[in-house]
């Protein structure tokens, strides 16, 4: 295991959920490294080959989930290398009211291209309230 890796990639996490929480997808955008890979929940694989492709609808999630910010309830690094981190990560979905409606697991990859630590590969597995939330 590679610390130095580990703690890069634990703060990239800090960034992208604090990105991920303003809503503002170019933030986000910049807490990624490119091309982008996101494996949902039925095995579909979405590529974005540059930061400009890379979509969230925030709008949509908090008009159909109710959303308002997510956190990061655990983080477990599975493995290592000074140039790639896996990270299994539970999270949470907040309302507003700050009630959580879902829960999920996710696999996180972090990769450090030319001095920049972002999530590259992320696979989820929604929780059934989630899951139920997301199809309102």
């Amino acid at each position: 295991m590679s610390a130095d890796a580990e703690t890069a990639a634990r703060e990239a996490l800090a960034s992208f959920f604090e990105a991920w929480n303003t809503g503002d997808i170019e933030a986000v955008r910049s807490q990624l490294n490119y091309p982008h890979v996101t494996i949902g929940p039925a095995g579909q694989i979405i590529v974005a080959p540059t930061r400009d492709d890379f979509r969230t609808d925030f709008e949509r999630m908090r008009q159909v989930e109710g959303w308002h910010r997510s956190t990061v309830d655990s983080c477990t690094v599975t493995a290592s290398s000074p140039a790639k981190v896996h990270c299994e990560i539970t999270f949470s979905r907040y309302r507003p009211d700050d009630s959580v409606y879902g829960t999920g697991r996710v696999m996180y990859i972090f990769t450090n291209h030319d001095g920049h630590w972002g999530m590259q590969l992320r696979s989820g597995m929604p929780d059934e309230a989630l899951t139920a939330a997301q199809k309102r």
